[in-house]
C-alpha cells in the first residue's frame, strides 16, 4: 500500500507534465493583447443584426491593430475572437448559460449603438476566426482575420 500511493502521485505528475507540453498557449493561436503605442493602423468593424461588415479582415503577421467595433443593430451583439472550435464552444456554452457574465481579454460586449476597441496583436500567421457568440446570432454572425505571413 505505502507503494502504491507514491506511484499514483507520480503517474499523476507526469500525465499533468506531458498534458501541459501538449497544450498549445492563446498567444500561439490567435495572438495576445496589443500595447496601444505599437499599433500599427486601425480596423473598423461594424455588427448589424445578422452579420458583421466586413467579413474578413487581412493584417500581417507581428502586427498589432486596433479594431474598433461599433454595434449597428438593434440588439445587443458581441465579438470573440479566437479558433473556430473554441467559438462554437462558447457559442454552446452562451445557449445554455445565456446570463452567466464573460470577461476574456479577447472578448468585446456592446450595446445597440455602442462602439468599442479591441487592441490585439496577431503573432501567428494563420486564421483566426471571429463571431457573436450570442444565442440565435452565431450562426451568421461570423467572420476572418487572415493573418499573412511577413
Amino acid at each position: 500500500m505505502n507503494r502504491i500511493i507514491p506511484l499514483v502521485i507520480l503517474a499523476l505528475f507526469s500525465t499533468h507534465s506531458a498534458a501541459a507540453a501538449n497544450h498549445t498557449p492563446l498567444e500561439l493561436d490567435i495572438g495576445k493583447p496589443g500595447d496601444a503605442d505599437k499599433v500599427s493602423h486601425t480596423i473598423k468593424l461594424t455588427q448589424v443584426d445578422n452579420m458583421f461588415l466586413p467579413a474578413e479582415v487581412r493584417v500581417k503577421e507581428g502586427e498589432t491593430i486596433r479594431l474598433v467595433i461599433k454595434n449597428g443593430g438593434n440588439h445587443k451583439h458581441e465579438m470573440l475572437i479566437g479558433s473556430m472550435a473554441e467559438l462554437k464552444k462558447v457559442a454552446n456554452m452562451r445557449r445554455m448559460y445565456p446570463d452567466k457574465e464573460h470577461a476574456e481579454a479577447h472578448l468585446v460586449q456592446l450595446e445597440p449603438g455602442e462602439q468599442k476597441e479591441l487592441v490585439w496583436q496577431f503573432t501567428t500567421a494563420g486564421t483566426v476566426d471571429f463571431a457573436c457568440p450570442l444565442p440565435g446570432h452565431f450562426k451568421k454572425m461570423r467572420g476572418k482575420i487572415i493573418v499573412e505571413k511577413k
